[in-house]
């Protein structure tokens, strides 16, 4: 009961934090006339802050920091083996997020390349190689179990710098980005307080408070509206694939939680992300385009064109996103093979669904309804 007291108040008092500062960076954005700049991809009009994102990584830290410490005061602490292992993690983790935390603000402020970004996302997963807790083994995935150290340092970069780009790339509408991450974040609360990994919870409970009030400042406050920009979407992306990996190598080859699709599983818990990211670099390519083209292929803008408000596309995603959680949880035992397929299979369905209904709002003529976006 005491360690549940600790993370609950580490998720109050990032929610607190962000309540009080969130505002703050509101008034002095625009004080400082720092907006979102207005393009033709873009979905909002207006002169909207982008800087909400700044206030993520210090509201994480202070609370994450501050009750870790209390703990340890009261007495509260780990096996040796776990601690160690945590406050490794940890520490490689700070030093992630610092890097992104500027190369976002650094393209929030004044826009740099996709390449420099690039270039910090992979410095960022790399750090992770220090921790050991990288993948060396699929599960059964394609038949693949063991992997080589190397082969699975390689596969554990590119998943950290995908999932994170993947955040980044569904960051279009008011309360998509951080609503899906919420999600994610209450499932690892849960997953890591039941199985004991209390710093693992406390961290996913200090990420999740603070993008509490950032929710309802981005979709519910027209007065103080922001958006989290890159610096907020990296972020959370990085933390949350992070917490991912050790979601999933707590789970791969082990039987003690009975979760023997783990793959599947955590494929199921970000899978709206993944999926559309997947997706859309796949359209470009069929196109002869860079992957990286900006344009409006994202699910968000296929359901925009549906005619739907921002808040109701984010809904509508949140729930299909609500239904690959509970369908990968419910079959966490079929073969990992078979899951994963029924979750691509989905997908697509899903994809070329909202595409044809899409297509249905398009006049005889050959003029296309206008949506208000």
């Amino acid at each position: 009961m005491g360690m549940n007291l600790f993370i609950l108040a580490t998720f109050l008092l990032s929610v607190l934090i962000g309540w009080i500062v969130i505002p703050q960076i509101v008034l002095i954005s625009k004080k400082k006339r720092l907006f979102d700049a207005l393009s033709a991809r873009k979905s909002h009009t207006g002169h909207i802050p982008r800087l909400g994102g700044v206030s993520f990584f210090p509201t994480f830290l202070l609370s994450l920091t501050f009750f870790l410490g209390l703990r340890y005061s009261f007495g509260y602490v780990f096996e040796p083996d776990v601690q160690i292992d945590s406050f490794t993690d940890l520490l490689f983790l700070i030093p992630g997020v610092v890097l992104l935390f500027f190369i976002g603000l650094a393209d929030d402020l004044a826009g740099i390349s996709y390449r420099i970004k690039f270039l910090a996302q992979i410095i960022s997963a790399c750090l992770i190689i220090f921790t050991e807790d990288y993948i060396t083994n699929l599960g059964g995935l394609f038949g693949i179990y063991e992997m080589n150290d190397y082969l699975g340092i390689a596969l554990t970069i590119l998943f950290v710098v995908f999932i994170t780009n993947a955040f980044n790339l569904i960051d279009g509408i008011d309360g998509l980005c951080s609503g899906l991450a919420m999600l994610s974040l209450i499932a690892f609360v849960w997953w890591f307080t039941w199985t004991g990994m209390y710093i693992y919870s406390m961290m996913a409970a200090a990420m999740l408070g603070v993008i509490v009030p950032f929710f309802y400042f981005n979709v519910g406050n027209k007065n103080l509206k922001i958006f989290m920009g890159d610096t907020g979407s990296l972020i959370l992306g990085y933390i949350i694939a992070i917490l991912g990996l050790k979601f999933y190598n707590m789970n791969v080859g082990n039987d003690a939680y009975g979760f023997e699709a783990a793959p599947a599983i955590l494929l199921g818990l970000l899978f709206i992300p993944a999926f559309d990211t997947c997706w859309v670099f796949f359209e470009r390519l069929s196109l002869k385009l860079s992957p990286f083209h900006p344009d409006r292929r994202h699910i968000h803008h296929k359901v925009l064109k549906l005619g739907f408000k921002h808040i109701h596309c984010t809904l509508i995603i949140l729930i299909l996103q609500t239904g690959f959680i509970l369908m990968n949880v419910l079959l966490k035992n079929i073969n990992i093979n078979i899951l994963v397929c029924m979750n691509l299979i989905l997908g697509v369905i899903m994809v070329k669904t909202i595409d044809y209904m899409g297509r249905r709002r398009t006049i005889p003529s050959g003029k296309t309804i206008k949506v208000k976006e």
